[in-house]
């Protein structure tokens, strides 16, 4: 007999837990289906056994992912980890590989966290053995504590600068930084400043980690055009134009990065609508303010939806977990029913909660009155 979910997650990084942990606490059965052996998703992988010395390498940031999987493992939701998802029926049947078996399970309502991956920037020279990605180095050191030494780290965007700063924390510093970011681009930014200051925790956040890099000697290049990887049977060498100049840095380790994307193949899968991102060159799903898709009954949240980064994943999915239970961010008829019995089940939860907060607070009060008359 197939077993029924009030609701499936796809995926556990910070929007998927967020979301199942959410929905569990308002009394729906939830089950959360992730291929990693263990939860965290990309951004905190690793943080359930990751010991003190890899959460100071890693940052207070990595760190924060802890209580979030704490919480998640208190809700009762079901966790269904080493699950390959690789088909979504029409009728929300979700059918997936683990421990060598298929097997499925039906839900009423899917929520999509399947996060971001990292954006193909083909250049020459890119699939030579030795060539791989600033992601793929930031899981081995997230998963395994293992840093690649003699690194060039090639591209552009935050996490460059975020990987070659965990790797100077490390130890053992990147090779180089060889930024492809265009000339002005800077400047062109400025315009956007003040409404960047009401972030500027971020980037305070970015100045130091670039301060850090510089510090311990590693040399950037900036406004690199002209990137080729060198080499025929395996990488030997980057080369790139840079200041006028053509530079050529040997190495067998080059990690290339272009910033992040949203992963697109379950809303794919399912066949719902995208849309041109024009301030982030990629395509997201559309969706509404409750993360709803075109397709009734499927959410999306977290970086699939667009690129926010962690925290403000967790923010969505706890909002989209909400929304699965809630008939005023439903609107189509053949959810009414089900979202209003969402609905009352979680305010049923809610108000037993508050009840029992009630109780706890009265009975302290009470002890906190007798205590003071027995001073007396």
């Amino acid at each position: 007999m197939m077993r029924r979910f009030d609701v499936a997650v796809i995926g556990a990084g910070p929007a998927g837990l967020a979301a199942a942990t959410e929905a569990a606490q308002a009394c729906l059965s939830v089950a959360l289906l992730d291929e990693q052996p263990a939860p965290g998703g990309q951004i905190y992988r690793g943080i359930d056994t990751a010991s003190a010395a890899r959460l100071k390498t890693l940052g207070s940031d990595y760190a924060e992912g802890r209580p979030l999987v704490e919480s998640f493992r208190a809700s009762g939701a079901e966790y269904m980890s080493g699950s390959l998802v690789w088909n979504i029926t029409t009728d929300k049947v979700i059918e997936f590989s683990r421990d060598g078996a298929s097997s499925h399970i039906r839900a009423d309502a899917i929520i999509v966290a399947t996060g971001a991956l990292e954006r193909p920037s083909p250049l020459p020279g890119w699939t030579l053995p030795g060539v791989t990605t600033a992601g793929a180095l930031q899981i081995l050191l997230k998963a395994s504590g293992i840093v690649q030494e003699d690194a060039v780290l090639a591209g552009s965007g935050p996490l460059l600068w975020l990987l070659a700063s965990q790797m100077v924390d490390a130890g053992v510093p990147p090779r180089a930084i060889v930024e492809t970011v265009p000339e002005g681009r800077i400047r062109e930014a400025l315009p956007h400043l003040p409404k960047a200051m009401r972030a500027r925790a971020y980037l305070f956040k970015g100045l130091s980690m670039l301060r850090k890099v510089k510090r311990a000697g590693v040399p950037a290049y900036t406004n690199a055009t002209e990137v080729a990887v060198e080499g025929t049977t395996f990488a030997t060498a980057l080369n790139f134009t840079a200041g006028g100049k053509s530079h050529r840095i040997e190495t067998r380790n080059i990690a290339l990065h272009q910033g992040v994307v949203p992963n697109q193949q379950v809303t794919r899968l399912l066949r719902c609508d995208h849309v041109w991102d024009s301030s982030q060159r990629c395509y997201r799903p559309v969706a509404d303010q409750a993360g709803m898709t075109t397709v009734d009954g499927v959410y999306v949240a977290g970086d699939g939806a667009g690129i926010g980064g962690a925290r403000a994943a967790a923010i969505q999915g706890r909002l989209v977990a909400m929304a699965t239970g809630s008939p005023a961010f439903r609107q189509d008829s053949q959810g009414k029913h089900l979202c209003a019995h969402f609905w009352r089940r979680s305010m049923r939860h809610r108000r037993e909660s508050c009840r029992r907060l009630m109780t706890r607070s009265s009975v302290a009060v009470r002890r906190s009155q007798q205590a003071r008359s027995a001073k007396r």
